[in-house]
């Protein structure tokens, strides 16, 4: 009984110096609202400053649980060993020793292939650079192999 009387008192104490922190920030907020206006700020604008700074920092002053989210949704995630907490021993098997490892076979490479045409080719007969479209050589006269 007397337990839960004392757990009431401290939620009241708690209470209490929230709202207290609460109005002190409230008139810290408001304060700085007179300043504004005083230097010849937009009100519309100041007030709306304002809201969006309380509205930010008002976070701690109301929070009940100080446990994050993903705490509670997974609490098992920092359990604190216990004293009869032991280490379990993990025994090498005989199965995990080092196994022959096969050679690696190489395939051969070939280094001649084309993977699209030219853009220009030269002529086998005179040695002239020609564009890839054209089928003959306009200095020799010669057909120019694909």
């Amino acid at each position: 009984m007397s337990n839960e009387i004392t757990k009431k008192k401290t939620i009241r104490k708690k209470l209490i110096v929230r709202l207290v922190m609460l109005v002190i920030y409230l008139i810290i907020l408001l304060y700085f609202y007179y300043l504004f206006i005083n230097f010849g700020a937009n009100p519309f604008i100041i007030a709306l400053l304002i809201v969006f700074i309380f509205l930010t920092t008002i976070g701690p002053f109301l929070r009940k649980n100080k446990r994050s989210l993903y705490s509670r949704m997974f609490p098992d995630r920092k359990r604190k060993p216990t004293l009869n907490y032991k280490k379990k021993e993990r025994t090498i098997t005989k199965e995990k020793e080092l196994k022959l490892t096969q050679p690696k076979i190489f395939k051969p490479i070939d280094l001649n292939f084309n993977y699209r045409n030219p853009i220009i080719k030269k002529c086998e007969n005179c040695g002239n650079i020609v564009p890839s479209f054209v089928k003959t050589c306009p200095f020799c006269k010669k057909q120019i192999l694909q």
